[in-house]
């Protein structure tokens, strides 16, 4: 009995410790449990209020975005932008936003609105920023800035020889009719020829170091310089920098007399400068002014010069009308390529024609004809063209990475139009401008006209690439490229010729100002392009 009793009594005792353990290790389950419990809770406290925050920074960021969106509904509404009135700032009460429109000419693309004053964009406008702040319920606010760029198109567009971010253009041809803009950097006239209308020149200099001849007026964004002799200019010559002409020559008369005519009456041929005016006795020979001569700083005229009109120095300068801005806008690159709207009437396959045949096939019809090289493997596209009465309107699209190479060895009669097109490499915007892109590895183009050759019908070269050749005869028409470097031999002139494709290209006009095919007087459609960039904060 004392065995057994003994043994139960062992057993309570460890019962009772078991007991203990337990008691222990669910106190601990507990204590983690109500751990996690509590994590847990903070946790989603936490996510709460932190959704709550977002929500509100949504909200905010969402009315932002409808005041921008309102802004941008006002610019692509037929009323437009209006300043002075509530359209040029926007805000809503639900949701709840105020929104800015700032317009900049700026040729750089700005990041927002800071130092822009709120203003509707012109036609001069190249970016345009929208700020609009949105707030939520709570206060919580939210602000972007979006930049698009401004677009501006013309009915008519000028062509000609123009030169477009080449760095200057130096003019080859003897005697060239029709008005002549440098985009990118200087003009200079090296040689004897004659150019038949005005000279714009919107970022950089016009210089003369020979017997040239301009029937019309020069108007230079910089300086006017003459340092050879016998320049004749026989409208007016501004300059937003200085004027400086040497005497050696008739050096600038607007009457189109060699010598002052007593008792004449001063005309328009006027000299006006934003710098100093110095007329120098370079030279053997006399100079003349039959105008006015203006500078907004100082005017030194030497004892070989003849000025009719009178001399006002410290005269503030009344600037360019129209603006340089203005021209360099209306003269913008026109990007052509093989997604152009050509829209023939027949589309032709070229690649395995002779070139009898291709010359053919401009006088085998009356409706307009497309020959699409871009389909032909060859990295060279090679147009010759012999004497045909041309009896209907023509394109020649070259692909992207080919070389064009145009010549023409005989007389193209009739009255149409011959577009040369290289198709450029790419539409994408640059400070929210086209440019020409080659795609070929920057080869020139070649035009070649040959003796004998001639043109009645208009010929259009078009390149990004720059065109290089000799034209031996006149040629008339359009030469639209990058950069020119081409050479008028034999007395060869170059006519300019307002030329159109429906809807591929607008009316390409010869003249800024007065003549057949101005474009001072013209439907400008202004638009706001797609988004470039935005910040969020």
């Amino acid at each position: 009995m004392l065995v057994i009793n003994n043994l139960h009594a062992k057993s309570r005792a460890r019962g009772t410790e078991d007991e203990g353990a337990v008691l222990v290790a669910v106190l601990i389950v507990m204590l983690v449990g109500f751990i996690v419990v509590s994590t847990i809770a903070s946790a989603l406290i936490f996510t709460m209020g932190f959704n709550t925050t977002d929500r509100y920074r949504l909200q905010a960021f969402i009315a932002a975005e409808s005041g921008r969106d309102a802004a941008v509904a006002e610019l692509h509404s037929s009323t437009g932008c209006t300043t002075g009135t509530t359209t040029l700032s926007h805000s809503g009460s639900d949701p709840i936003y105020t929104a800015t429109i700032y317009a900049t000419s700026n040729a750089t693309q700005p990041t927002s609105d800071s130092g822009l004053t709120a203003s509707c964009p012109t036609s001069s406008s190249t970016f345009v920023v929208i700020k609009s702040t949105g707030s939520a319920s709570n206060g919580t606010t939210a602000t972007i800035d979006a930049v698009y760029p401004w677009v501006v198109t013309y009915q008519q567009q000028a062509g000609g020889l123009l030169t477009y971010f080449s760095n200057g253009v130096t003019t080859q041809s003897s005697s060239y009719t029709g008005d002549l803009v440098v985009r990118s950097g200087d003009y200079n006239c090296t040689n004897a020829g004659t150019i038949n209308g005005n000279i714009y020149v919107t970022n950089g200099s016009a210089n003369f170091s020979s017997a040239c001849t301009v029937n019309g007026s020069v108007y230079a964004s910089a300086n006017v310089t003459s340092s050879s002799q016998n320049l004749t200019i026989t409208g007016q010559i501004q300059a937003g920098g200085y004027v400086s002409l040497a005497s050696d020559g008739y050096n600038y008369q607007c009457s189109g007399v060699p010598t002052p005519v007593s008792g004449a009456v001063p005309c328009s041929g006027n000299v006006t400068a934003g710098g100093t005016i110095t007329l120098s006795n370079q030279g053997t020979n006399d100079g003349y002014i039959f105008g006015k001569v203006q500078s907004a700083s100082t005017i030194t005229v030497g004892s070989k010069w003849h000025v009719s009109g009178t001399q006002s120095p410290n005269t503030t300068f009344p600037g360019f009308n129209p603006t340089m801005a203005w021209i360099y806008g209306v003269t913008s690159w026109i990007d052509l390529d093989a997604a152009t709207s050509w829209n023939p009437q027949v589309s032709v396959n070229p690649c395995s024609l002779t070139d009898a045949q291709v010359t053919a096939l401009l006088s085998a019809a009356t409706t307009s004809l497309l020959l699409d090289y871009t389909q032909c493997s060859s990295n060279k596209t090679n147009i010759n063209l012999s004497a045909v009465t041309v009896t209907r309107d023509a394109v020649f699209l070259a692909p992207t990475a080919s070389q064009l190479n145009v010549t023409v060895n005989g007389a193209l009669a009739g009255s149409h139009q011959l577009f040369f097109v290289h198709a450029d490499s790419s539409r994408n915007l640059v400070n929210g401008q086209s440019q020409p892109d080659c795609g070929n590895g920057n080869q020139n183009d070649t035009f070649n006209v040959a003796s004998g050759a001639s043109n009645t019908d208009s010929m259009m070269l078009y390149t990004p690439c720059g065109l290089t050749g000799t034209i031996r005869m006149n040629f008339s028409g359009q030469l639209y490229t990058n950069q020119g470097g081409l050479n008028f031999n034999n007395g060869a002139s170059y006519t300019c010729q307002a030329m159109s494709w429906t809807p591929a290209l607008p009316l390409l006009g010869c003249s800024i100002s007065g003549g057949a095919g101005s474009i001072i007087v013209t439907t400008i459609t202004q638009a706001l392009g797609g988004r470039l960039w935005q910040s969020e904060k």
